[in-house]
């Protein structure tokens, strides 16, 4: 499954934790007392934003957090600083204007527990954020975690924080990214990954996922769920998911033949689905049809079936408390045997380690926390 899934969040500087423990010493109780009259855990929250950044990387993070904040399963309180590059309104790609908490610069030394970055739609070169990245060096011993949406982490690869480690950039900028930072390995169709306490993730609402992520490593699985509860979130991606779902790949298909023949295909696949029927559902001899869905699609049909069955399957097995062989049927792979020789090929797992991996309950992490005041 990688090892961006659910490993143990730890503080790494003996010096900060004793600041914080100092700090939550010497705070008021009435500061970490919540809404719902237990005692808060306030968590720091660092979120810079490049100015051209997507507004789904900053706000949609910031919304994950500020839910969690809001639930009464947990006693965690995310207290968020936007923070600019430089001075005046952050301007979004879409030219809306956010006014920010601070500024990146020498007298910016607030701890942070969790800094995020959100990139815009250029990779960042170090010479045009220097101050930003000095910044970045100075702050990253001292966090828990250090996280980058989009091009941001461009910005986290410019400071040499990234070194040997593994990352996720937006497919577009995949060959790009690789070229400008030869030792970052670069890992390819991916939503997001963790490598150490350093998470990356490929923009728009691959970044929800990944923030949906850290509450639940934070606060606990009915916090997620709630969470994304609110946010109308359909349904759990994991970060070794591909950035394109199959799915969409289907409804992306402009021959109208073989386009009608996969939109009943996506609904029914525990039918027949192989060459021969699909060919003939569209009117077409199966040496035609594989030419017309390979020139469309870039594989072949028996491929791409098996692999919008692992989706539908994953999704069954996040969801639901199905069997394996129930779900083997249902999404047309006739037996649990099938079903685990494509998994093996797709994830490097079998369906119940997978669903297993899934589901493990994640511990308790030490959590940084300052003071209301801080």
């Amino acid at each position: 499954m990688g090892d961006e899934l659910f490993v143990r969040d730890t503080p790494r500087s003996p010096t900060i934790r004793s600041r914080i423990d100092e700090a939550v010493r010497t705070s008021s109780p009435r500061a970490f007392t919540g809404a719902h009259g237990v005692p808060e855990q306030i968590v720091r929250v660092g979120i810079v934003v490049l100015n051209g950044a997507n507004a789904i990387d900053f706000m949609g993070p910031i919304d994950a957090f500020n839910e969690a904040s809001r639930s009464s399963t947990t006693p965690i309180c995310y207290k968020i600083d936007l923070i600019a590059v430089t001075s005046g309104p952050i301007v979004g790609s879409s030219g809306v204007r956010m006014l920010s908490d601070k500024v990146i610069g020498p007298e910016l030394d607030t701890f942070y527990d969790t800094i995020l970055v959100a990139g815009g739609h250029e990779l960042q070169a170090a010479e045009d954020n220097q101050h930003l990245i000095d910044w970045l060096v100075r702050s990253a011993p001292s966090a828990r975690r250090i996280c980058a949406t989009c091009t941001g982490t461009s910005v986290l690869a410019s400071a040499g924080l990234l070194n040997r480690r593994r990352v996720a950039t937006h497919r577009d900028y995949t060959g790009r990214f690789a070229a400008m930072y030869p030792k970052v390995h670069v890992e390819p169709d991916r939503l997001f990954v963790r490598d150490g306490p350093y998470y990356t993730a490929v923009g728009g609402m691959a970044g929800v996922d990944l923030c949906l992520y850290l509450i639940e490593n934070d606060c606990g699985r009915p916090t997620f769920f709630e969470v994304a509860r609110m946010l109308v979130v359909f349904l759990r991606r994991p970060g070794n998911q591909p950035q394109i779902s199959e799915f969409l790949k289907a409804q992306s298909i402009r021959n109208s033949q073989i386009s009608h023949v996969m939109d009943w295909a996506l609904t029914n696949l525990a039918g027949d689905l192989s060459v021969d029927a699909l060919a003939k559902r569209a009117a077409m001899s199966p040496r035609n049809f594989s030419r017309a869905f390979m020139y469309e699609m870039a594989t072949t049909p028996a491929r791409f079936v098996e692999k919008v069955r692992v989706e539908a399957a994953r999704i069954l097995l996040e969801t639901t408390e199905l069997s394996i062989q129930r779900i083997s049927h249902r999404v047309g792979f006739g037996s649990p045997a099938n079903m685990r020789r494509a998994f093996v090929r797709a994830f490097q797992a079998p369906p119940a380690e997978y669903r297993h991996n899934a589901d493990r309950p994640t511990a308790p992490a030490e959590y940084a926390t300052v003071s209301e005041a801080d």
